[in-house]
């Protein structure tokens, strides 16, 4: 099975990026965003000439490129857009929770293959998930008639991926089980994401199947120095966690794809059907994606 990344520009202006496509065999689904929401909450700047040369620079590793889109402000998202265009990036365009409609009759009458952003405040919680789950209902009715395929940014919600046919959603989740002592698990006769507390026999036990079919032994979880830092077993038992929560996102796409079947939209490379789910490759969680699923190929085959 393909590996599927998202690698943004904010963070990987500097990666090697084909030899971390080589260092997964080279059969990688490459997706190039360009960090604009992680550059705008920790002050940074993008030079649209800089992830202009970045994106050419690493031209023929991507499946789709994302534009340089302006949270807030739908008119310099779009000179961005065009004017990476202009410069030979055939770039994905972007539309944000609370901008106008009529920009996106205008993107999907233009395109077969748009991003929807902005959305990650809206994802947690019921509280917000409704009237988010009306913003994308309205999305959806907008492009059906033209065709169009969404990507979802930051959006794994199960409860909101399961009943809308994205082509493919990203998200970085998959790596929490690492920073707060806890496994994510995919349910998929439930169309849940399970997260369950290690070192908790009550929680544990009544997923024990669960933990074994994303390759962790629940009788080694539940012990009190399972992952603790200090301990011999540490680095090894950090890798199986960040590799079940890896697999756990490759379970989900399995499940998603089964159910939407959403046909690929008539770009070069993009040949799979959907829902694709992308892991987000950051910078301090690469290097724990590349040893769990190194290390534990099992998890994305």
């Amino acid at each position: 099975m393909r590996v599927r990344l998202l690698v943004s520009y904010h963070y990987h202006r500097g990666t090697d990026l084909a030899a971390m496509v080589d260092s997964f065999g080279g059969d990688v689904d490459l997706f190039a965003d360009s960090g604009a929401y992680s550059a705008a909450t920790t002050g940074a700047t993008i030079r649209l000439a800089d992830y202009a040369a970045w994106l050419r620079d690493w031209a023929p590793l991507w499946t789709v490129r994302a534009g340089l889109d302006v949270i807030g402000d739908h008119e310099a998202t779009a000179r961005n857009t065009d004017a990476l265009r202009a410069a030979g990036a055939d770039v994905m365009p972007v539309f944000h929770v609370g901008e106008p409609w009529d920009v996106l009759e205008d993107l999907c009458a233009a395109n077969r293959y748009v991003a929807l952003g902005g959305m990650a405040l809206h994802a947690v919680g019921a509280s917000k998930q409704k009237p988010l789950m009306r913003w994308l209902v309205r999305c959806f009715q907008i492009a059906v008639p033209h065709g169009t395929r969404f990507h979802g940014f930051g959006l794994t919600s199960a409860q909101l991926v399961k009943n809308l046919p994205f082509y493919s959603v990203d998200s970085s989740s998959y790596t929490l089980g690492i920073r707060w002592g806890l496994a994510y698990l995919w349910n998929a006769p439930t169309l849940r994401m399970e997260s369950v507390l290690f070192r908790n026999p009550d929680e544990v036990r009544p997923h024990a199947e669960l933990f074994r079919a994303h390759g962790l032994d629940p009788a080694a979880v539940v012990r009190p120095d399972f992952m603790r830092a200090g301990t011999p077993g540490f680095t090894s038992e950090r890798a199986a966690v960040g590799a079940a929560g890896a697999r756990a996102y490759v379970f989900m796409e399995r499940t998603l794809t089964a159910r939407h079947a959403v046909p690929p939209p008539p770009l070069p490379r993009c040949d799979d059907h959907g829902t694709k789910v992308y892991l987000a490759v950051g910078d301090t969680d690469q290097p724990l994606l590349l040893r769990a699923l190194v290390e534990q190929p099992e998890a994305i085959r």
